[in-house]
């Protein structure tokens, strides 16, 4: 069965009609392949509902803010800006540097920035589009697919004027152009923007993206990125100006992106926010654009650009160096989100300085502020916002234990004491959420794991230059299902093993000190035979340099802190059956049993 069609007809603003055409099929035998079977339409309905509108009723236009990437201004930095002037007085061309350069280094921004000041774009007519050798979007829209025409939204009249001028403004930059009979037709979502105030038009492309395939170009690994941007003395931070729309669309696919608006039917000449893989397509052409200089003093982000230098003096010439770049391929930035020779900034949701990494202070309060969950709607939102700073909070699996039954299906959602008592805990915990470090090239790393009944966790430090101990990365987890019966030495052996996998490009780039109550590596080499989940972790583990500390060797705050966070249960007795105080496990293996075959000699019997 599937829906052909639906017609929605509104009778002025008394009645709305909407018509769905319901077709039955029926699967039978293909005549020209037997082996295949194809739908045939038995029966086709036609379901009519008629509403009465309420006077009251509102207008599907409810207008929301644009999201942070729609927004015109806002540098990524926590250090003070001060505002340079590379225009003239009729017309200025603000940009923004570090307050705490001092006069000769700032002059020299300036001039630099004066210098290429046609990498930046302070409106869209100087946004000439990047060049088409290096990236045009494509839709691939999966054969067969029906197009779809959404039905026409209304908007109230103070709202038409608006749109009209935002719609007369994406012509006359050549962003879009009208287009007679399309096949697929969207409706657009207007959003204001809260720096401004202004109307922006985005596109309700969801029934398009359903139709195109997912773009298997990868992202970069976001830890990855974070730790290669720590501790560097000067950085700067630039964002693409209208980044998406610096895109061709391929011209066979314009027409696809069709969306109504108040002033007719019009589609993209350029890649449009919300349309699906454009991500992808935004980071394949940085790769190509910076593909020699990332990782080394620049790391990108889809639109996001980050130019480090380890030392400031070298920094002007990193600068350069981009800037020679952008201008080659006609990359712009917007000059309202950059910032220039700052010494810490916002990048992917944390903020970066010389001496370790921190949660955005933004992020930490959204979760301070909220209420309590009322539903499991809330609840998801809430765990959502943890998940995104989990390696930031010690022991978040067991925290947010008391949360977990609500998960369960059929379960009542009830917010008990316990529920509250979790929740006021993770918020005093991030009242002073620790400052995390990067990994130190050529200094070992050491993990810690630990089990409790209920969840595992780890945590991955190294001494920093000070010779202290810094946390670098959190983790932990809740045990579902076969995993709860586990013994404790089992859910030992689980934790490192989880802790490998997530923190794989940390434990293949270092050699790691294993610090835990009872060596989890050698209780599964010791096994004479490994079948079933101990096979599968004995196979993980040899892949790695891993060598095991006792934990009552390990001084320091970080072990403190973690253990303190992961304490065992009082029925968890260390055993006392062997003479090593280290151990907390033994395995009793079953006694030999001997077989002889009857055969004998002259000293005694033989065995088989």
């Amino acid at each position: 069965m599937k829906c052909l069609s639906t017609l929605d007809v509104t009778s002025g603003d008394q009645l709305k009609v909407k018509r769905r055409t319901i077709i039955q099929t029926q699967k039978t035998l293909s005549q020209q392949n037997e082996s295949d079977d194809e739908e045939v339409e038995i029966l086709a309905v036609h379901h009519v509902t008629i509403k009465k509108l309420d006077k009251e009723e509102p207008f599907e236009d409810e207008v929301h803010d644009a999201p942070a990437a729609l927004e015109d201004g806002g540098q990524a930095t926590v250090d003070e800006l001060k505002e340079l002037n590379l225009g003239t007085n009729e017309d200025p061309r603000p940009i923004f540097v570090s307050a705490l350069l001092n006069p000769s280094k700032e002059e020299s921004y300036h001039q630099l920035l004066l210098e290429y000041k046609d990498v930046f774009a302070w409106t869209y007519k100087e946004m000439p589009g990047l060049d088409p050798k290096v990236a045009v979007h494509y839709l691939a829209v999966k054969p067969g697919t029906r197009p779809i025409k959404q039905t026409q939204r209304r908007f109230r009249p103070e709202l038409l004027s608006q749109i009209e001028a935002e719609v007369d403004k994406l012509i006359a930059v050549g962003f879009i152009r009208e287009v007679k009979y399309p096949t697929w037709i969207a409706n657009i979502v207007p959003v204001k923007k809260k720096i401004t105030g202004q109307i922006h038009i985005c596109v309700d492309f969801r029934d398009l993206n359903e139709a195109c395939p997912k773009d298997d170009f990868s992202l970069p690994i976001i830890e990855l990125m974070v730790d290669a941007t720590t501790g560097h003395e000067a950085l700067s931070f630039m964002d693409g100006s209208s980044g998406y729309n610096q895109i061709r669309m391929s011209l066979e696919d314009e027409e696809l992106t069709a969306f109504r608006t108040p002033k007719g039917i019009y589609c993209y000449k350029v890649m449009p926010f919300g349309l699906k893989n454009t991500g992808a397509t935004y980071q394949r052409a940085m790769q190509k654009i910076f593909g020699d200089m990332l990782h080394k003093n620049v790391e990108c982000y889809v639109d996001d650009l980050v130019i480090k230098s380890k030392r400031r003096e070298d920094h002007l010439k990193d600068l350069r160096m981009v800037y020679n770049r952008l201008r080659k391929y006609q990359l712009k930035m917007n000059p309202l989100k950059c910032a220039f020779g700052v010494t810490s900034g916002k990048f992917l949701g944390f903020i970066f300085k010389h001496r370790g990494i921190e949660v955005d202070q933004t992020k930490i309060k959204a979760i301070r502020d909220m209420p309590e969950p009322r539903n499991l709607r809330e609840l998801k939102s809430l765990q959502g916002r943890l998940a995104f700073i989990r390696r930031f909070i010690s022991n978040l699996a067991g925290r947010c234990q008391s949360f977990s039954r609500l998960m369960k299906k059929d379960v009542p959602f009830v917010w008990d004491e316990a529920c509250h008592n979790a929740f006021e805990s993770i918020k005093k915990y991030l009242s002073s959420s620790p400052l995390l470090g990067a990994p130190i090239p050529n200094k070992q790393l050491k993990l810690y794991i630990a089990a409790q009944e209920r969840s595992i966790g780890a945590l991955l430090a190294q001494e920093n230059e000070s010779h202290k101990e810094q946390a670098l990365y959190y983790l932990s987890r809740t045990l579902t299902g076969p995993e709860l019966n586990y013994t404790h030495i089992e859910k030992t052996c689980l934790a490192l093993v989880f802790a490998i996998q997530k923190l794989r490009h940390y434990m293949q780039a270092f050699t790691v000190h294993l610090i835990a109550r009872a060596d989890p590596v050698r209780y599964v080499m010791s096994k004479p035979v490994l079948t079933g989940r101990l096979a599968k972790w004995a196979l993980l583990l040899n892949q790695y340099e891993i060598i095991y500390t006792p934990a009552k060797a390990v001084n320091g705050q970080a072990v403190v802190d973690f253990l303190a966070d992961h304490p065992i249960p009082a029925d968890w007795e260390i055993s006392d059956d062997l003479p090593d105080e280290q151990v907390l496990f033994a395995d009793v293996s079953s006694a030999w049993m001997m077989f002889f075959d009857g055969s004998t000699r002259k000293d005694g019997a033989g065995l088989a």
